[in-house]
């Protein structure tokens, strides 16, 4: 017998978090991160079996959000810092539409990154905190920007019932082990009529259904679970939201932006991505936005109740 230690990785399966059946097709193979699979039942796709760790632990580390190279086959970003000129206008304008909808209202963001978003909300006259696992992240809020937050995970955070106007939660709720218990707790924290806004990848967006199994949203590491807009709508009305509106998210992106991702997810597409590099002055690539969607669905609902 060998007296090396197993290498093998500890996996746990999980019922459909929807509807709780175990009834399932295989949509994607697993890699050694999961298998990806849709519930015969309801529809909503799924990791499971799955890595059986605390999948916030990773979202905790320092390097999931700054890498200082590309972060090709390795959770989080290559440098989500360099992102803001990206998300920041972008924050602007959801930030915006929560402030006409509830003006000076309290508002919470599940894993708040860095703060590019509460930092927008304060600027549009809303009173922010957030949530993040994230030690450097917390640090920035907390100290740079001076915008309360709470660190580790939703499902640590003690927070009193009645107490938000809205939540947001930014490519976010697709990293949940159970989803439905997050919004169940979401819609505790809001007051009666509160405010959610969500976005994720649309499983049934125009992206996903040409890639199919490569679509570069299958990161089953990170992302533990793939919505159409009527596997969540079910979702949140099970968690005890009403008014539930799905749109689809574009954004402008820079070349620069656009370079780094597609060489990211795509490797076969690198040598194209390089060629480009070289041509396009760096100057050009930070200044040349393209609006792109590229398959996200933005999400509203309200808590239940008289608002």
């Amino acid at each position: 017998m060998s007296d090396r230690p197993s290498t093998e990785i500890a996996m746990r399966s999980v019922p459909c978090n929807l509807c709780g059946s175990d009834d399932t097709r295989t949509i994607r193979e697993s890699t050694g991160e999961g298998r990806i699979v849709r519930c015969r039942r309801c529809q909503l796709t799924y990791v499971s079996p799955r890595i059986a760790w605390d999948p916030v632990a990773q979202y905790e580390s320092d390097e999931y959000h700054e890498k200082g190279e590309l972060a090709t086959g390795r959770p989080g970003y290559t440098s989500y810092s360099s992102d803001r000129p990206v998300l920041s206008p972008y924050f602007g304008r959801i930030a915006a539409e929560i402030a006409r909808v509830k003006p000076g209202g309290k508002v919470l963001e599940i894993g708040a990154a860095s703060g590019f978003f509460l930092e927008q909300a304060r600027a549009h006259g809303l009173d922010p905190a957030g949530i993040e696992p994230s030690r450097a992240c917390q640090r920035i809020i907390r100290e740079e920007l001076g915008i309360p937050v709470l660190a580790g995970s939703l499902e640590e955070a003690a927070i009193e019932p009645g107490t938000f106007d809205a939540v947001a939660l930014f490519q976010t709720i697709e990293h949940f082990d159970d989803p439905l218990a997050g919004l169940q707790k979401m819609a505790s924290a809001l007051k009666p009529g509160g405010l959610i806004v969500i976005t994720t990848p649309n499983q049934a967006g125009w992206f996903a259904r040409i890639a199919r199994r490569q679509w570069y949203e299958y990161k089953p590491k990170e992302h533990l679970y793939y919505f159409t807009p009527r596997t969540l709508a079910r979702m949140l009305e099970a968690a005890g939201f009403e008014r539930i509106e799905a749109k689809v998210d574009p954004n402008r992106y820079p070349v620069a932006f656009l370079i780094e991702r597609i060489s990211r997810y795509y490797p076969v597409a690198r040598p194209v991505m390089r060629v480009l590099d070289r041509l396009l002055p760096q100057s050009l690539q930070a200044r040349l936005y393209l609006p792109v969607h590229y398959g996200s669905m933005k999400v509203t609902a309200r808590r239940a109740g008289m608002a």
